[in-house]
């Protein structure tokens, strides 16, 4: 028994191409139609009806046709699934099989079973492994055998209503993040304030809360409000707050900020944060962090901060790590998702069990939600034994791994070259629209404007959605308008989709 493979006219030769390893037991089929994606249920079945299909144990159909297949399996007899969307991961299915489904594309099945593995993976780590001598916070193990947990920092938290804080909270805890960080402002002492909001923060989320602040003002009134973790505690201050819970999670660093002490040589680092933690166990702290101080590029200098964390982990093998990503990603002029996804494959080595980080800069939006695909991917990497490729996870957002073959076709009668943009304009008499996006709640805004007025708002994450409602309320009627909004929307959505700015009427590359 084999699988029957249908496609259309362009993408035949393609799809041969594909399945030759599998020709034994793969046969492939030429509907007639040019776009594989115009492939309807009722033609596969007037096509194949009268075909002797015996021998065929399955058949795929692309998996850019609309609708189910289930439609043409009653028809047919034979049982009928949705393949890739795209022909190059058709050997993804062949190689190595999984259950198709009558709706969902093989590909996007692919990347739901890896989900779903990595979930099993965890689940029998966490059988199988002890906490101790790491811990838990919550119910979360924090420890060198466990994937890295996201802690996300609100940046100088006190300066920002309780409304934009929760706004924040909601919205990071939504795109991967497992704990939050009220981060305080250096060189203030806004202890009310950061009780305050503490406590608010903690009425509203059921997840691990930390305070990010060198001041024991501060440190205290966030641990009388239910802070779960302290950050930082250095030679400097932890004298002075030594009778904080021993219950909390507590971060060390090896500095000494009260008499102006950061030692610049890694050797002098390890040897202040071994002082600074000998200390801490002293005095009765059992659940620690060590933050060996991850430092932008070039200056002060990222190598000469990992030679730290290196070395600090060679003599303390089994010690639990903080990583502050944010100190790189918001210090360099570059997209975030390629310095996420390298960062957590370092964090992934180094065994970190903590990732902070930030959103701070429009250049740093969306790096908790790639740090959260990232850690997956470098540590679904770290158990298979393999480098982090070819697996369910991945970053690939501007670029392209995948092969895609150029269609072929027929050359048409008559072939048009435009060179030139033909800006005339011509207002539309229904009127006009303004647009925008709003990246925390993942919104397309569309304003309508009749005779100057706004009108009607109308919302979503979905340019062709938006665009077909706009149509149905019969509110643009200029085929070059329809064209145009066509083209906003889109943009919007890829702006949306890449945490990149969008302006309306800007060309992508141009806006910064």
């Amino acid at each position: 028994m084999g699988k029957l493979i249908l496609t259309g006219n362009m993408a035949y030769n393609i799809v041969k191409e594909y399945i030759q390893p599998f020709s034994d037991e793969v046969k492939v089929i030429k509907l007639p139609i040019s776009i594989a994606a115009f492939i309807t249920p009722q033609l596969v079945i007037t096509h194949l009806k009268d075909m002797d299909l015996s021998s065929f144990d399955s058949i795929i159909v692309p998996g850019l046709m609309q609708g189910s297949t289930q439609p043409i399996e009653d028809a047919l007899h034979v049982p009928t699934y949705k393949g890739p969307r795209y022909a190059s991961d058709i050997p993804l299915i062949l190689m190595e099989p999984i259950p198709l489904s009558k709706t969902i594309p093989a590909d996007k099945l692919y990347l739901n079973r890896g989900i779903e593995e990595f979930d099993k993976i965890i689940k029998k780590i966490s059988e199988t492994h002890p906490i101790s001598p790491a811990f838990r916070i919550h119910s979360y193990n924090i420890g060198i055998n466990y994937p890295p947990l996201i802690l996300a920092e609100i940046v100088d938290a006190p300066k920002l209503s309780l409304q934009k804080i929760l706004s924040k909270c909601k919205y990071f805890l939504k795109i991967g993040a497992h704990m939050l960080d009220i981060g305080a402002v250096v060189g203030e002492n806004n202890s009310r304030q950061i009780r305050n909001i503490i406590e608010e923060v903690k009425s509203k989320f059921t997840v691990p809360v930390s305070i990010d602040s060198m001041l024991p003002d501060e440190i205290e009134v966030a641990v009388e409000a239910g802070a779960d973790v302290i950050l930082s505690l250095d030679a400097g201050n932890i004298k002075e707050l030594k009778g904080l819970p021993k219950d909390r999670v507590v971060t060390i660093i090896p500095t000494n900020i009260r008499e102006g002490l950061f030692p610049k040589s890694p050797n002098e680092r390890v040897k202040l944060l071994t002082e600074t933690v000998n200390h801490a166990l002293k005095i009765g702290f059992k659940k620690i962090l060590v933050d060996p101080l991850l430092e932008s590029p070039i200056s002060p200098g990222l190598i000469n901060s990992l030679e730290t964390f290196i070395l600090y982990r060679k003599q303390e093998p089994k010690i639990p790590f903080l990583f502050g990503a944010g100190n790189v990603t918001e210090l360099i002029d570059a997209d975030s998702i390629g310095i996420n996804a390298i960062l957590a494959c370092i964090a992934v080595e180094l065994g970190v069990s903590v990732i902070l980080t930030t959103e701070y800069s429009n250049k740093a939006r969306k790096s908790i939600e790639e740090l959260s695909i990232a850690l997956k991917m470098a540590y679904f990497a770290k158990y298979k034994k393999r480098p982090p490729i070819a697996l369910p996870f991945n970053l690939l957002r501007a670029k392209n791994k995948k092969k895609f073959d150029p269609l072929s076709y027929e050359s048409p009668n008559k072939s048009i070259m435009v060179t030139e943009l033909d800006e005339t304009y011509i207002p539309d008499k229904k009127g006009y629209f303004k647009i925008w996006i709003d990246h925390e709640n993942h919104l397309i805004s569309v304003l309508y404007y009749q005779d100057s007025i706004p009108t009607i708002l109308i919302q979503g994450s979905s340019a062709e959605a938006l665009g077909k409602k706009i149509l149905t309320l019969n509110l643009i009627q200029d085929p070059n308008h329809i064209l145009y909004l066509g083209r906003e929307l889109e943009r919007a959505e890829i702006a949306l989709f890449l945490g990149k700015n969008y302006i309306q009427d800007v060309k992508f590359n141009e806006v910064s």
